[in-house]
């Protein structure tokens, strides 16, 4: 399955196999009507329009809000009835789907596979519902919207979500064990308090950590250091002074063991066992990460640590809204209502305060303040929108190609078996044969 805060997928080599499994267990409902997964085969009957929704939050607090905001479009909307599907809208299930004549109306996808449904001929192009698109276009950060502008001239998607990649949690009573009396504000603090916790020995750890690229690039970036090579995002240029300190930071704190190497959640169970100071995680994993410490102790959160850039960079990422094409105009149309209505800034206010994902528009960003006040833990996911980092639209796929690629000469230099500098220069290398379709993922 894929990671259920937002670390992306193909980072952490979860499979697709194994997220069919669970895409094949999914919750089907349907508020008070027999559920029918069939989108091409529902039909209009007493003037409601029936259409079916592959949710992508099949668990905890994210599955909870989803099912909440479908019953409220439900109970607002009484001419359109939704039944959602917990399941992922990823290219073999759907394309399983379309071939059973059994696709869904609505789906929630990852930019990457978005790019594949297109071009199947899978999505319909919602231009035609919006008219002009500066009057929605608004309602969202421009690094955002073009973050899911895939193709030129067209509208394929809506954002739905993003989920800073980069916040620190804590656990307050292990920090103050190890004599740190305020939260870590810059990577020099990190690094600083994870050795003080290491001292406190009993097999206490500084980080656990599960390395993600996307993290590590907020590092290369908040070190003066580029990620690309150039401003549409289309070459890797990882040879540099900022990702070199950035590199070497990480590598020094898992020789010295005050940051300790996990796979997949494995870092959430060694925090919630109380041997953990501090995580680097995303904001969605705040409900997740909180829950593993169950109350024994108190996490707190932090924003994006600084380094000396003079800027506090985030990545964000997360998942989209589609219309497929499949079933009749009018489910078509009503689709597009229900996509719409789940984008909007007050919609999507809801959903960050469910969730700790950020806003994706300034009037969703205003929605968030007065909440901000008496939720820290919340506002620490936020940052300056100006700074965000986002994958290639127009590249998602090679680009999550060239990440999985790269992920091999990452770890080999954060655990002292490559030269951080070999490592750079073979991920700049080995990405850009997957950006310039040289090589295919």
């Amino acid at each position: 399955m894929r990671k259920k805060v937002g670390k992306t997928t193909r980072t952490l080599g979860i499979t697709v196999a194994s997220a069919m499994l669970l895409a094949g267990c999914g919750a089907v409902q349907a508020a008070g009507k027999s559920a029918n997964t069939s989108a091409s085969a529902s039909k209009s009957t007493s003037g409601v329009t029936d259409i079916t929704f592959w949710n992508g939050h099949p668990s905890g607090a994210l599955q909870a809000q989803m099912h909440r905001e479908v019953a409220q479009f439900n109970q607002t909307h009484p001419n359109i009835h939704v039944s959602y599907v917990d399941k992922y809208t990823e290219v073999q299930p759907v394309t399983a789907a379309f071939a059973a004549h059994d696709a869904p109306n609505v789906g929630m996808p990852h930019v990457a596979d978005a790019e594949q449904f297109e071009k199947a001929g899978y999505l319909v192009d919602l231009a035609s519902f919006i008219g002009n698109k500066s009057n929605i276009q608004s309602d969202f950060y421009p690094n955002v919207w073009n973050s899911f502008d895939i193709t030129p001239g067209h509208t394929y998607l809506l954002p739905y979500e993003e989920n800073a990649q980069m916040v620190i949690f804590y656990n307050q009573a292990l920090l103050q064990k190890a004599g740190v009396t305020q939260a870590p504000k810059t990577w020099n603090d990190i690094v600083s308090d994870a050795k003080k916790i290491t001292a406190l020995g009993n097999d206490d750890h500084g980080i656990a950590w599960t390395p993600t690229l996307t993290e590590f690039f907020v590092m290369v970036e908040d070190f003066g250091g580029k990620v690309f090579a150039n401003s549409d995002d289309s070459a890797f240029a990882l040879n540099n002074s900022g990702a070199n300190q950035a590199l070497s930071m990480l590598r020094q704190m898992v020789a010295d063991k005050s940051m300790l190497i996990t796979q997949n959640y494995n870092y959430q169970l060694d925090f919630g066992a109380g041997k953990i100071g501090i995580l680097m995680d995303a904001s969605a994993g705040y409900t997740y990460d909180n829950g593993s410490a169950g109350g024994k102790f108190k996490m707190i959160a932090t924003p994006a640590p600084a380094g000396n850039s003079g800027r506090q960079y985030n990545f964000v990422t997360g998942d989209g809204l589609c219309v497929f094409n499949t079933g009749t105009k009018a489910q078509q149309q009503a689709a597009y209502t229900f996509i719409k209505w789940l984008a909007s800034p007050s919609i999507n206010a809801e959903w960050n305060k469910q969730t700790n994902y950020v806003a994706t528009g300034p009037a969703s960003q205003k929605r968030m303040q007065s909440f901000y006040q008496t939720h820290s833990n919340y506002a620490a996911s936020f940052s300056d929108p100006s700074s965000w980092m986002t994958e290639p639209a127009k590249n998602t796929s090679a680009y999550e190609a060239a990440t999985t690629a790269m992920d091999s000469d990452f770890e080999k230099a954060l655990r002292g078996q490559e030269s951080v500098s070999t490592a750079l220069q073979n991920m700049t290398t080995i990405g850009n044969a997957y950006m310039s379709g040289k090589k295919q993922g």
